[in-house]
């Protein structure tokens, strides 16, 4: 399957997301924050990442910026799940200008599943 990557502040959010991962079948990896991230993205591949939006070190939408910037193949399969979206925000904006999936919290498994089965196929 997939080699994918969860970026979340919160430790049982990122174990949620990557035991529902695993369990379906991919190579999960966490970090907790975009620096975090953004190293583990410099020493391997990977076929997803699936970030919060609200992160420390860096926002969650400047890690898009980042992945657009440093790995343009990537950026078409990065999916935000987040709890925290204001509808008259520049982020939700950038979302929704950039065609960026997100699954907001909390959600169902099967819906978090089928949003990285659509996203893998871009």
């Amino acid at each position: 399957m997939a080699r994918i990557l969860v970026v979340d502040p919160e430790h049982d959010v990122r174990a949620l997301i990557a035991d529902l991962l695993a369990d379906a079948g991919h190579e999960v990896h966490c970090a907790a924050h975009g620096a975090e991230a953004l190293a583990q993205l410099e020493r391997s591949d990977f076929d997803l990442v699936l970030s919060d939006l609200t992160l420390p070190a860096i926002e969650g939408i400047g890690l898009y910026w980042e992945i657009a910037r440093r790995w343009p193949l990537l950026v078409s399969r990065l999916v935000y799940v987040t709890g925290t979206i204001d509808a008259g925000s520049t982020d939700y904006r950038i979302l929704l200008d950039e065609d960026i999936p997100r699954v907001i919290k909390p959600f169902l498994p099967e819906h978090l599943l089928n949003v990285v089965a659509r996203t893998l196929r871009r």
